[in-house]
């Protein structure tokens, strides 16, 4: 045998993800002309470290994704997968440019502001390159997560960015931990809610931008109380100040009528802020999705809602069902 012919073939997963709403990066003056890698690469990357941090591995984001410069002498290196986007099958979309309409306590808002994102196919490959088995199984579950339950590149908290796949990564199921969840954003401290509609997928996408922006203020207002104004910016975000923890997607397309998705984790920061609010904050987001805001689509379904804390006591369990692992 040659040494060529020795040589080991580094294992490879493809996906092809096709878009249920529209995908952006941003870019250069955040004009998303065309799609950034680096957007979709740091996605991936915090959600699966989201997914360590659950299972008390505090190895995982450096073994797997790098070092930095600031790692002493002798430990530093690259990432240990390869990730492969391949843009090809994407195609320019132009939406709306600004979604607004009257508030119902007449106050002014700027509104919503969009351009250029991509819907089609999105090829993905991601290729071992020293990564161990634990935090290649991970990886793939976290992706199976992602696709299922998240959505990927940004703006995702105004609607975009909803993948899906009819062949998810295959992977064993997670069989335990390697410790008490990590004290950061995880999770361990995640939500994932739906929504499903009994009429079919509006074609114009401002109709299905705008209905998702409905219910994101709608679950907003739900936090509009005295004294809680900083909480609210905490959990929805705040211009120019700190990023948001709830992402609620535009309506996409699920056999033959149409959903949305809400999803976050809380707290989403470092250090973590409103910790013994959380239980008020689920409560008051479950309940506003309960109700729905006015002037939206009409359902007959009561939301689906997941909370980890729900779940803290069989966390694998919980994590294999939410990969589509079990039922």
């Amino acid at each position: 045998m040659s040494s060529l012919e020795s040589l080991q073939v580094a294992e490879t997963v493809s996906l092809r993800l096709d878009t249920l709403t529209p995908l952006y990066t941003g870019g250069v003056g955040q004009h998303g002309d065309q799609i950034h890698p680096s957007g979709i690469l740091g996605g991936i990357r915090r959600f699966s470290c989201l997914l360590a941090a659950a299972v008390g591995d505090a190895s995982f984001e450096h073994q797997t994704w790098g070092t930095d410069a600031n790692e002493e002498a002798g430990r530093r290196h690259a990432k240990r997968v390869a990730v492969r986007v391949d843009p090809s099958g994407l195609r320019p979309v132009a939406l709306p440019g600004r979604i607004n309409w009257p508030r119902g306590d007449e106050q002014k808002r700027n509104g919503w502001f969009y351009n250029v994102a991509h819907e089609g196919a999105l090829g993905l490959a991601f290729t071992r390159r020293g990564i161990s088995d634990p935090h290649w199984q991970l990886l793939l579950l976290a992706l199976r997560i992602q696709i299922r339950h998240a959505t990927f590149g940004s703006r995702d908290q105004f609607g975009l960015g909803v993948l899906a796949t009819d062949a998810l990564p295959t992977v064993a199921p997670l069989r335990g931990v390697v410790g008490p969840p990590l004290d950061r954003p995880g999770l361990h401290r995640a939500f994932f809610a739906s929504v499903r509609f009994d009429t079919a997928l509006p074609q114009d996408h401002r109709v299905r931008l705008e209905q998702g922006l409905r219910w994101r203020e709608h679950l907003r207002h739900a936090l509009r109380r005295r004294g809680q104004d900083e909480l609210r910016h905490y959990v929805f975000g705040q211009l120019n100040r700190q990023g948001n923890a709830v992402n609620v997607s535009a309506l996409y397309a699920s056999g033959g009528q149409c959903s949305l998705r809400v999803w976050g984790v809380l707290p989403h920061t470092l250090p973590a802020r409103f910790t013994s609010e959380r239980p008020m904050i689920m409560q008051a987001l479950r309940q506003a999705l309960m109700t729905g805001p006015q002037q939206t689509l009409q359902t007959t379904r009561k939301p689906h809602w997941d909370d980890a804390a729900d779940h803290a006591a069989h966390l694998v369990d919980w994590i294999n069902r939410l990969a589509g692992m079990c039922r």
